[in-house]
């Protein structure tokens, strides 16, 4: 009795384990439990996660005859990417174009055209004759961060810009031995400008908004097409046309409020 109690106690534990040998939701060593804390190398692997967007615009900009938006991106802890897309119009102050010229300590004006038999300097700083309307502005920026917090603190930044000046200037009344302008006709004037600067600045970060004050220079160059006006053989006026190139000097300072995506 004892023996056959014995036997299929055996044959049981037997059949016991060979059920769960053949169970494929059982685990291996079930009763030992591993904990992964983790490693510098699978850590190492983990792409980092930079912050997103922020859409910036300058609150002044319109009262000079420009109005850019502009979208930041973070790249690395030490640099971001800045595109801007805007609009060139006429400036809100009247007195904007003067005060550069004043600045600049030189005028607008026009070489000797070698279109007209005897020539008049156009005046292209004289906008009681000429209005602006809408061109494009379209910019690219890298932004090199002085400590490795992208987005925040002292940056330093090369600026490309290239937009078009567009506007429309009287006409003069044709056949007349003096000069003689009517707003009842016009023509078209541009000024193609490709902008290289350097802007040194800073940025802070607040909660969903941000602040951004900047100086800058570098040099404008321009492609010109503007209004040529003058007289002929027989000392009457007429109108005309002619294209140039000239470049500038730039300096630029102002700030930026943006909205963080």
């Amino acid at each position: 009795m004892k023996m056959r109690t014995a036997c299929l106690l055996l044959l049981a534990a037997v059949a016991t384990n060979f059920a769960e040998a053949q169970n494929p939701d059982k685990k291996v060593n079930s009763d030992v439990q591993i904990i992964n804390f983790g490693s510098e190398s699978e850590s190492s692997k983990t792409d980092k996660v930079y912050k997103g967007l922020i859409v910036k615009t300058s609150p002044t900009s319109f009262i000079f005859g420009r109005q850019p938006v502009e979208i930041e991106k973070e790249i690395t802890d030490y640099l971001s990417l800045q595109v801007g897309v805007g609009l060139t119009f006429s400036p809100f102050w009247d007195g904007y174009n003067e005060l550069l010229a004043e600045l600049s300590d030189e005028e607008d004006i026009a070489e000797i055209s070698d279109q007209w038999a005897y020539d008049v300097q156009d005046n292209y700083s004289d906008y009681s004759i000429r209005t602006g309307s809408i061109g494009p502005i379209l910019s690219l920026s890298p932004r090199l961060f002085f400590e490795s917090d992208g987005y925040e603190g002292f940056y330093v930044a090369p600026v490309l810009r290239y937009s078009i000046q567009h506007y429309r200037v009287q006409k003069i009344r044709e056949g007349l031995p003096h000069i003689e302008h009517t707003p009842d006709e016009t023509q078209k004037e541009s000024i193609k400008n490709l902008d290289l600067m350097v802007h040194w600045g800073a940025q802070k970060l607040y909660p969903k908004l941000t602040l951004e004050w900047f100086i800058g220079g570098g040099v404008r160059l321009r492609n010109n097409t503007r209004q040529d006006v003058g007289f002929d053989f027989t000392m009457l006026s007429g109108n005309g046309e002619q294209s140039f190139k000239d470049k500038r000097f730039r300096f630029e300072t102002g700030v930026r409020i943006g909205f963080q995506l």
